[in-house]
């Protein structure tokens, strides 16, 4: 029984505290016309900005400079999109561009960790690329001096390699049709 009521009171207390966050990130900080800021929204775009340090928010008068820099922001996005800027071509264009690049540099990122994370060094590689710096230059310090300079470019060379040989296969399995003729006849103005 008393275990019992034991694990009853720790599961009311995570379920309270669970609550406590669902209610503080609906818990409005600011109204900026009918946009309603939550406190959610308010910590995100701290956590975003790039010059943020936890210990600026210690004090009432930096909350509400920062909050102050984001109702402002919030105004001229509202007043953006009441001339409609939002649907502009070169805006909807320059988003496009945006979302590209930064889903290149997600799959990019994805793809390079994968590869580093798979790539090993072996002490004989390390050996074989010291003889050939060797025989060119017989002057280079000795292994144990260079190792881990000579691991990081043999680290850097395959995962190099690797990330071509992935893009090589992709290309390869896709279809590619170029028409050399427009290509040929293009002009940049």
């Amino acid at each position: 029984m008393k275990n019992f009521l034991i694990v009853t009171l720790i599961a009311f207390i995570l379920i309270a505290a669970g609550c406590a966050r669902e209610e503080e990130s609906k818990e409005v900080i600011a109204q900026i016309n009918d946009y309603y800021m939550s406190v959610e929204d308010f910590k995100q775009d701290l956590r975003a900005l790039t010059l943020y340090r936890p210990q600026s928010m210690k004090t009432m008068e930096n909350k509400m400079q920062i909050l102050n820099d984001l109702i402002e922001k919030e105004i001229l996005l509202q007043v953006a999109q009441t001339l409609n800027l939002d649907k502009d071509k070169k805006f909807i264009k320059a988003i496009e561009n945006y979302w590209k690049q930064s889903l290149l540099v997600l799959l990019i990122q994805k793809k390079a960790k994968e590869i580093s994370d798979s790539v090993y060094i072996y002490d004989d590689e390390v050996i074989a690329y010291y003889e050939q710096l060797k025989s060119r230059n017989p002057e280079i310090k000795l292994l144990p001096d260079i190792k881990q300079e000579i691991k990081r470019s043999l680290r850097r060379e395959k995962e190099t390699a690797m990330m071509q040989e992935w893009l090589d296969d992709l290309k390869e399995k896709s279809y590619i049709k170029i028409n050399e003729e427009v290509l040929k006849n293009m002009e940049l103005k």
